[in-house]
């Protein structure tokens, strides 16, 4: 039992439209919690690292360049 159950803590009335606020704050977090991670890395790790971070990073990157940009294609370039 959490405390939203408990009514302790209600995020929902905090705003109408709450989910605008989860998502500001989510992102704050994730932010913040990423550069930790990346400050917290020792001094040699890319150099150690480059190629696995390279197969990882650029195809992820490139798919999910695509796919949001299929996502969001103005329907006026649908033509």
């Amino acid at each position: 039992m959490g405390p939203y159950c408990a009514g302790v803590f209600d995020p929902r009335g905090w705003a109408p439209e709450s989910g605008a606020i989860t998502l500001e704050v989510m992102r704050v977090v994730l932010a913040v919690g990423l550069f930790a991670i990346g400050v917290e890395l020792p001094g040699p790790y890319m150099k150690e690292h480059v190629r696995g971070l390279l197969v990882l990073v650029v195809p992820t990157m490139a798919i999910g360049w695509f796919v949001v940009a299929g996502v969001c294609i103005p329907p006026s370039m649908n033509g």
